[in-house]
C-alpha cells in the first residue's frame, strides 16, 4: 500500500504554545495535531524546515505578511491504517501563541509495522469493511489495465463491470464489434470483481449461472 493521494487544503485552527518564538518543537507538533478533531494518533513528527512568511490565516488574506509557517512530515495512525503527511505546515500569526493552524497537502499510505502499530492502525489487526472498500476503490482508480468501464454487458445495464483483457483495448473492440461474445470471457477477458460495482457483479454472476443451467 504505497499509492500517493492528494488531500485538499485543510486549515485546522489550534492552540499552540510558544508558536510566536520560532518553529514549534516536535512535542508541540505532536500535541497540536492530536488536539485537532481528527481522531488520529501521532506516531512521528519530523521538522523539515521551510520557514516562510504567510499572507493568510483563518481563511483571511492580507497584502502584508501576517504570520510564519514551518514544515513537518507527520505520521499518524488512522482508523483504516497509517498515513504520512508530507510537509504539512504549521502556520502561526506573528507574535501570537494561540492563533495557529495546520495546512495539509500530499499524503501517502505507510506501513504501520514500522512504528510498532497493528496493520490497520486504530482498527487493530482486522480491516473494517468500509476501509477495505475505500482501499480497493483507490487501488482500482489507479489501475491502467482495466477495460469495459461503462460498457453494457448482456442483461447487466449498469456499466459497472471491469475486466482485464490480454489484448487490452483491442479485445474490448472485438467485443463491441460483435466479433466475440456474448460474454467478455468469450473474448479472453477476465472479470475483476474487486473493481466492479456490486449490483452489476451480482447480475453478471447470475447471468453466468443461468447460462450454465442444464435447461439451457
Amino acid at each position: 500500500m504505497s499509492k500517493t493521494s492528494v488531500w485538499p487544503f485543510v486549515p485546522l485552527v489550534l492552540s499552540l504554545a510558544a508558536c510566536g518564538g520560532g518553529a514549534p518543537s516536535v512535542k508541540q507538533c505532536r500535541d497540536s495535531w492530536q488536539k485537532a478533531p481528527s481522531g488520529e494518533k501521532v506516531l512521528e513528527c519530523r521538522f523539515e524546515g521551510g520557514e516562510r512568511a504567510t499572507h493568510e490565516l483563518a481563511g483571511r488574506s492580507s497584502p502584508t505578511p501576517v504570520g510564519t509557517c514551518w514544515d513537518y512530515d507527520v505520521v499518524v495512525a488512522q482508523r483504516c491504517g497509517c498515513r504520512e503527511f508530507l510537509k504539512a505546515s504549521i502556520c502561526c500569526r506573528s507574535g501570537s501563541t494561540s492563533e495557529c493552524e495546520w495546512r495539509i497537502g500530499n499524503s501517502v499510505v505507510t506501513d504501520c509495522a514500522k512504528y510498532g502499530e497493528p496493520p490497520f492502525g486504530l482498527s487493530g489487526t482486522q480491516e473494517p469493511a468500509d476501509c477495505r472498500e475505500r482501499r480497493l476503490q483507490a487501488e482500482c482508480f489507479q489501475r491502467k489495465d482495466l477495460q469495459f468501464a461503462g460498457v453494457v454487458v448482456g442483461p447487466c445495464r449498469g456499466g459497472g463491470l471491469q475486466f482485464t483483457c490480454p489484448g487490452g483495448d483491442a479485445d474490448l473492440q472485438r467485443f463491441l464489434q460483435g466479433q466475440c461474445g456474448p460474454r467478455p470471457d468469450d473474448c479472453g477477458c477476465q472479470l475483476v470483481p474487486e473493481c466492479s460495482a456490486a449490483a452489476d457483479l451480482e447480475c453478471y454472476r447470475a447471468w453466468g449461472a443461468d447460462e450454465r443451467s442444464p435447461e439451457k
